[in-house]
C-alpha cells in the first residue's frame, strides 16, 4: 500500500520523486476502517524506519510493484512501478 511519497527532483520536480510503500499487520489495517479523512497526514503510517523524510498520505491507495527481492532490512531491491491498483483494497494486500 501507498504510505507516503517524496517530492521530486530535476525533471520530476514539482510531482512525485519517489513513493514509500509498505505491507501492514492486522493491527494497520483495522485502523482502515475508521471514518473516512483527508488522504494526506501528518501521521506516519509505518511502524519501522523510513530512510527518508516524506509526505505521509493514509494508506488506501494500492499499486503494484515488481522486484528482484526482500533485502535483509526488508526493503524491495530493483522495485519497478507498474501502476495503481483501483481493483484492490488494502486488506488483500500481502507480502
Amino acid at each position: 500500500m501507498i504510505g507516503g511519497w517524496k517530492p521530486g527532483k530535476g525533471r520530476r520536480s514539482g510531482g512525485i520523486g519517489s513513493l514509500a510503500m509498505g505491507v501492514f499487520t492486522d493491527e494497520g489495517l483495522d485502523l482502515l476502517h475508521r471514518p473516512p479523512l483527508p488522504l494526506e497526514t501528518p501521521c506516519r503510517p509505518f511502524a519501522g524506519p523510513v530512510p527518508w523524510r516524506n509526505r505521509w498520505v493514509r494508506p488506501e491507495p494500492v499499486g503494484e510493484v515488481t522486484y528482484t527481492m526482500w533485502t535483509d532490512e526488508r526493503r524491495l531491491r530493483h522495485p519497478v512501478w507498474r501502476g495503481l491498483r483501483p481493483d484492490r483494497i488494502p486488506a488483500e494486500v500481502r507480502r
